[in-house]
């Protein structure tokens, strides 16, 4: 239960429910029109006369979108307003800057996001790429680190002691679950939404780390909803420190599935693997490789930069094999790009058992076995989840 009213604010997930059927139908200009101006289709004559300043057809045109998660002010929240806040709103926090340093841009999701609305590639379907890229990239780029900052602008109001600043703190803490979570859960988290829980849920049942296996609840939701709800109480009452540390617990638990989704793609992309929607391809890419190929490029970029603070040279591996302006898909194979990943499970704060196995039906796939946890020496301490170091500075060039 939130300790404010952010309803609103869940239904940023009804744009993400319009887009992803946007592109399905492969109206990528519509998913983008979505993406920049918000969803809930557009004003009608009959709207824009309105005499309420707090509509959001109020002084507009037909032409503007009504929105689905319509601000205090009438003015329409949307997807691209989250991944093009960062310069203005998170270059303090912990996890966005490690993200603008690789990517050498303020504005990387919404870079990302544009660019895919024009992708081509020389031997793949450029729908699906399209498709694949926009979609994935809005929920789990944009909104992804959206719903962090939200939770990190919770604590810096709360250890400031300014509990008027965005209404209180722990509103802001509110919002960062509503972003997480999305309208279309529900109070008993029945139905999954198209957000990040519902990432989570999706990927748990690939993985084998849902409550009951394949079944259930997945764990990284658990875990986080634990998270969540701990740092509410902490900060409504005060004990700022305690939400640190729930955050650390949320940005792991949020990364999970994005591991998850980028090894699942990987062994997908790749044509030794049989039975993948890549095997025994080459030349020339079907449209089911070039799907899988874009699911796994755009998974992987939502984690390089935390590959990347952990080992340059990793984070190097997995783009040289799953980058979608490659030729092909995955040069060097499976096992090199999940070793690569699982290296740096330690760096992120995860481990082998959370992110599980790729599997069906309790059979794991060829090279997709769990891995081993190493065992640290009793001398070592232990790394943090996201160290800012030289290899968070040393990125590439943007990726498309």
């Amino acid at each position: 239960m939130p300790a404010s009213d952010v309803v609103p604010h869940s239904k940023i997930d009804l744009d993400m429910e319009e887009i992803v059927s946007a592109v399905g139908n492969n109206d990528i200009t519509e998913a983008i029109r979505i993406y920049t101006s918000g969803g809930g289709g557009k004003c009608s004559a009959t709207d824009i006369q309105t005499t309420v300043t707090t509509d959001s057809c109020y002084g507009h045109t037909t032409a503007d979108s009504k929105g689905n998660s319509v601000k205090g002010s009438g003015d329409v929240r949307t997807i691209k307003g989250f991944a093009t806040s960062g310069e203005a709103k998170m270059t303090k926090w912990t996890t966005y800057p490690v993200y603008k340093a690789y990517y050498n841009d303020f504005n990387y999701a919404d870079t990302f996001i544009v660019n895919a609305a024009t992708h081509t590639n020389a031997n793949g379907d450029d729908d699906q790429f399209r498709q694949q890229m926009i979609k994935k990239g809005a929920a789990y780029m944009a909104v992804w680190m959206y719903v962090l900052h939200e939770f990190e602008d919770a604590i810096a109001d709360c250890t400031t002691g300014d509990v008027t600043a965005n209404d209180d703190s722990v509103h802001a803490w509110d919002e960062g679950w509503a972003f997480y979570a999305g309208s279309a859960v529900g109070t008993d988290g029945a139905d999954s939404g198209d957000l990040l829980y519902g990432l989570a849920n999706s990927r748990c049942k690939n993985f084998g780390t849902c409550a009951s296996g394949a079944t259930g609840l997945a764990n990284a939701n658990s875990k986080a909803l634990a998270a969540a709800i701990a740092g509410r109480d902490d900060i409504t009452t005060a004990k700022c420190t305690g939400g640190v540390a729930q955050l650390k617990i949320l940005t792991e638990q949020m990364t999970i599935p994005l591991v998850q989704g980028t090894l699942k793609y990987a062994w997908e992309a790749d044509p030794a693997m049989t039975g993948s929607a890549c095997a025994g391809q080459s030349g020339t890419f079907d449209a089911s490789c070039s799907k899988a190929w874009a699911e796994g490029w755009t998974f992987a970029a939502a984690i390089l930069p935390q590959l990347n603070a952990c080992s340059a040279a990793a984070a190097k591996t997995v783009k040289d094999n799953l980058d979608a302006s490659l030729a092909a898909p995955m040069k060097d194979g499976l096992a090199a790009v999940k070793t690569a990943i699982e290296g740096c499970y330690g760096s992120m704060g995860i481990t082998c058992p959370e992110v599980g196995e790729y599997q069906s039906s309790g059979v794991v796939f060829s090279g997709m076995a769990k891995c081993t946890d190493p065992v640290a020496s009793s001398d070592s301490a232990s790394a943090p989840a996201l160290a800012l170091g030289a290899a968070a500075a040393a990125a590439g060039a943007l990726l498309l």
